[in-house]
């Protein structure tokens, strides 16, 4: 969002996303004002320091009042808001009146599996509506009465991580629901009164939208990290959200309880035709990305990565310097560009994976291909170049640079072990991204780091939802991305004085992308760089 957008905060209470603290242009719109507030939290021991002054007090009017400027906000943030709110398409229609075009609500929602409210069943788009059309001001009776009988915890906590291991309970009980419920009295009591998994939020907005009760709707995101998800919702987004068969399926499985190991083991499968490619193919049916060469006439991904131009385009720079040389590839997903450089001259290529099936997947390849002066390896390559002293003629890194937590520790390290490095990667641009570029919208805070002199700015680029077998990214889910211009001075301070650039992609729908052959000349000189922190330490929020 950035310092120079104007917006609001709803719900910032004692610890703002946005805080005006630190230059943002954020308006607190909060149920009470900051004194109220005070003594509140304050009563509870919460340290009240970093509350700052209320804007406005919701009482259910528009949030376009609050607009001087008739321009409209740039964005509106709700963190832990939406499962308290009375009606909350009533709340999104305000958002939504509110924002200028192109303006996007950003929504931080818990995911029930990991909170008290594990054993409660999710909301859908209908509860949502009844309290839309009831013009609801206060919490329902069904709302109070599961949110005081079906309150929960999990070895005697009442949030947790995923992987948590403890023994579900009940901490509250049907006649505290009916107390609550029933009481009388118009003051307001709050409760959670929606709950929701990832999916079922998902699904309950896309069917609002598609009914036309709601003119937001998902333009990104982001699956549960800790206990909480995140989406962010505009008036035209440019993407299309996912099928609506396919959200109800996976809202039903995130419902549903944990996976439990099966006491049986599967019988093992066994293939009755004769031998063939074919059958090796289909052991991984349906997870390969890659197409194998047409002449082979087999069945297996669609991305056609044999031949790529960007590996002949290396070859060619190369100018015949390539023949009998040993090759390090990392991340070399189904051996297709292993295939390519072997047929463009390598002696022998050492390929390094660390997602256990494309590694199965690249034996596959090298069996039916008939690599033998290939070799593939299965791990993490970032402490293989920490431990390994072996200096190698070229490294080829095409597609993993972008998937890195630390891309400078791994620029770094790729320097220590050669003089030739292939990269191919996604970068951030500013000419290529404006400020209004809807691919901005799924990069995170940027990170400002000291690289050898340099202040350089990393882009944290949450991956989306993971569910497609296909998916070839990253161990982590929030690698950092690093901006072109840092990347290519850093190249040159690393001693690469012969740069080559081609492949120029701005336009690429997840981020803009391009192929460099960086060189060290013989006559250039490269100092080892001093260790570096991790990419969790020594960071400064821009």
């Amino acid at each position: 969002m950035g310092k120079n957008g104007r917006g609001i905060e709803i719900g910032a209470s004692y610890s703002p996303i946005l805080p005006k603290a630190e230059g943002y242009k954020t308006l607190v719109v909060d149920h009470a004002d900051a004194d109220g507030l005070r003594s509140k939290y304050a009563a509870i021991g919460v340290d009240v320091s970093r509350l700052e002054t209320v804007d406005a007090i919701d009482d259910g009017g528009e949030f376009r009042q609050l607009d001087l400027t008739g321009e409209g906000f740039d964005f509106i943030v709700a963190s832990h808001v939406f499962e308290h709110l009375t009606d909350p398409v009533h709340f999104l229609q305000r958002c939504e009146r509110a924002l200028k075009p192109g303006g996007r609500v950003y929504l931080l929602i818990p995911d029930r599996r990991y909170t008290f409210d594990y054993l409660r069943p999710s909301c859908t788009a209908g509860h949502l509506l009844a309290a839309y059309m009831a013009g609801q001001k206060r919490h329902g009776t069904a709302a109070m009465f599961d949110h005081h009988a079906s309150h929960g915890t999990r070895g005697g906590v009442q949030v947790w991580l995923e992987g948590f291991k403890g023994e579900y309970a009940f901490a509250g009980t049907p006649q505290a629901g009916y107390a609550m419920a029933t009481r009388q009295g118009d003051d307001y009591v709050d409760c959670h009164a929606w709950v929701f998994t990832p999916s079922s939020f998902r699904l309950a907005m896309a069917d609002l939208h598609a009914a036309g009760v709601l003119g937001l709707r998902e333009e990104q995101f982001y699956p549960t990290v800790g206990c909480e998800f995140f989406a962010v919702m505009s008036a035209k987004p440019a993407t299309h959200g996912p099928d609506r068969l396919a959200l109800a399926l996976d809202a039903i499985n995130e419902a549903g309880p944990e996976h439990i190991a099966a006491a049986v083991v599967d019988p093992p499968v066994y293939i009755g035709s004769a031998p063939s490619a074919q059958n090796a193919i289909d052991a991984f049916k349906g997870q390969w990305v890659t197409a194998f060469p047409a002449a082979q006439g087999l069945q297996a991904g669609t991305s056609h990565l044999h031949e790529d131009p960007r590996i002949l385009w290396l070859a060619e720079k190369l100018d015949g310097w390539l023949n009998g040389k040993q090759v390090l590839e990392l991340g070399p997903l189904e051996a297709a560009h292993t295939a390519t450089l072997l047929s463009q001259g390598a002696g022998s290529v050492v390929a390094i994976e660390a997602n256990r099936d494309a590694f199965l997947r690249c034996l596959v390849a090298k069996e039916i291909l008939g690599l033998r002066d290939a070799t593939f390896r299965l791990g993490n390559f970032v402490p293989f170049l920490e431990s390994e002293t072996k200096h190698w003629p070229l490294i080829v890194a095409s597609g993993v640079l972008y998937h890195m937590t630390d891309p400078l520790h791994v620029l770094d390290l790729l320097a220590d072990r050669t003089d030739r490095l292939f990269l191919w990667t996604h970068v951030v641009d500013d000419n290529a991204m404006p400020t209004d570029d809807r691919r901005r919208a799924a990069l995170g805070a940027p990170e400002q780091r000291d690289w050898h002199g340099r202040t350089v700015t990393l882009y944290p680029r949450p991956y989306g939802p993971l569910g497609a077998s296909t998916f070839c990214g990253g161990m982590d889910r929030v690698p950092c991305w690093i901006h072109r211009d840092d990347l290519l001075w850093g190249l040159a301070k690393l001693g690469f004085d012969d740069l080559a650039i081609a492949h120029e992609t701005p336009d690429n729908e997840h981020g803009p992308s391009l192929s460099i052959l960086a060189r060290r000349s013989p006559k250039a000189t490269h100092k080892k760089p001093r260790p570096l922190p991790t990419a969790k330490k020594g960071l400064k929020r821009v």
